[in-house]
């Protein structure tokens, strides 16, 4: 896996997202180094902790009528959808294909926070919701 480590240049300027954010990085290196048999539990724990980051994200975008919600919506799907497919491989004790899967992760991960996270959060900002960290909070 490319190593992918928090920086400054990451943070969205909303201290709930950063930490969903910072949460998820320290999984996914966490979980490349795990042997095979701690693999699938914490494959199992990283697909829900997306679940519930997706969820809570969308809530918002719904709340604030966002744009962009299809589309930003449909990445998170189609990342769940390939995770939700090689999870029964890792419980079978296959674990190439949901390494590799997750090896791709971090690229993903970067892509989805500049293009569609950071659009989020300057629409957040223009609402005029009283700052976007208080409308994330809300929404949480």
């Amino acid at each position: 896996m490319e190593a992918l480590t928090w920086s400054p240049q990451m943070s969205l300027g909303i201290v709930e997202m950063d930490n969903a954010h910072k949460a998820l990085i320290q999984e996914l290196t966490e979980i490349m180094m795990a042997p095979d048999h701690e693999f699938t539990a914490r494959l199992q724990h990283i697909v829900a902790l997306l679940e519930t980051d997706f969820r809570e994200e969308e809530t918002l975008m719904e709340r604030m009528n966002y744009p962009e919600l299809r589309a930003h919506r449909q990445e998170h799907a189609d990342l769940l959808s390939t995770l939700h497919h090689v999870t029964p491989k890792a419980m079978s004790g296959d674990y190439v294909l949901p390494r590799q899967v997750l090896n791709m992760l971090p690229q993903w991960f970067l892509n989805h926070l500049v293009r569609m996270d950071a659009a989020l959060v300057k629409a957040l900002n223009s609402a005029g919701t009283g700052g976007a960290s208080h409308a994330v909070a809300t929404a949480l």
